[in-house]
C-alpha cells in the first residue's frame, strides 16, 4: 500500500514555493530548479502536487489565502464599516509599494498562463471578479449593482497595476488611483443631496 503524503511536508513545500515564485516568477519555471531551491527533488514535488500545474494551483491558492487574511484583518480593524474608496486607497498603497512589485508581476504572469491554458489554471480568470463582488458587499454596495461595480473596480485596479508594472511610474499611476477613488467616493453624493 502506498504511503500517503505528509500534510506538513506538503504545506511547507507549498509555502516555500510561494516565496520562490514571488522572487523568480513562473514564466520559465520548471520543477528541477524549483526543487533544488526548496532542497528537495522534482519527484517529491510531483508526489505531493501531481504536476507543475498542480503545484501552481496550490501556490495560487496559498497566495489568495494570504491576501484574503490581510484584507479581512483590515476590514475588521475598524469599528465602523469600511468604504470602497478607503479600501482602494489602502490596497493601492500596498500593491504599489516597491516590495510588492514581484507579486504584481506574478499576477500578470498567472493571467497570461491562464489565458493560454485555462484548464491548467482554474479560477485565475474568474475568481478575481467573485472576490471583488464579495468586497463590494462588505462595503455595503447594493447587490443589484454589486456585479457591475465589482467589474469596474477590478478593471481599474488591474489596469492601473499593469500600467505600474509596465512603466514603473508610481507617482502618475498613484494620482490616477486617487482620482478613481474620489470618483467612487462621489458616486453617492448626488443621492445624498436629494434626501
Amino acid at each position: 500500500m502506498a504511503r500517503l503524503p505528509n500534510p506538513r511536508i506538503r504545506e511547507r513545500l507549498r509555502d516555500q514555493a510561494v516565496d520562490y515564485v514571488l522572487s523568480h516568477g513562473v514564466g520559465n519555471l520548471t520543477l528541477r530548479p524549483l526543487a533544488k531551491a526548496l532542497r528537495t527533488n522534482a519527484r517529491m514535488l510531483i508526489y505531493h502536487f501531481g504536476s507543475r500545474e498542480g503545484l501552481m494551483r496550490e501556490v495560487l491558492a496559498r497566495l489568495r489565502e494570504r491576501e484574503d487574511a490581510r484584507i479581512q484583518a483590515w476590514f475588521r480593524a475598524s469599528k465602523k464599516r469600511r468604504t470602497l474608496p478607503e479600501f482602494l486607497r489602502w490596497q493601492w498603497q500596498r500593491l504599489s509599494a516597491p516590495q510588492a512589485r514581484s507579486a504584481a508581476r506574478l499576477i500578470f504572469e498567472l493571467y497570461t498562463l491562464a489565458l493560454r491554458h485555462p484548464r491548467d489554471y482554474p479560477g485565475v480568470l474568474e475568481d478575481p471578479l467573485a472576490y471583488w463582488q464579495k468586497l463590494t458587499e462588505q462595503a455595503g454596495v447594493d447587490s443589484k449593482t454589486g456585479a457591475i461595480e465589482a467589474t469596474l473596480l477590478l478593471a481599474m485596479t488591474r489596469g492601473l497595476l499593469l500600467d505600474l508594472c509596465a512603466t514603473g511610474d508610481r507617482a502618475r499611476v498613484g494620482r490616477a488611483m486617487n482620482m478613481f477613488a474620489r470618483l467612487v467616493e462621489n458616486r453617492a453624493a448626488p443621492a445624498k443631496r436629494q434626501e
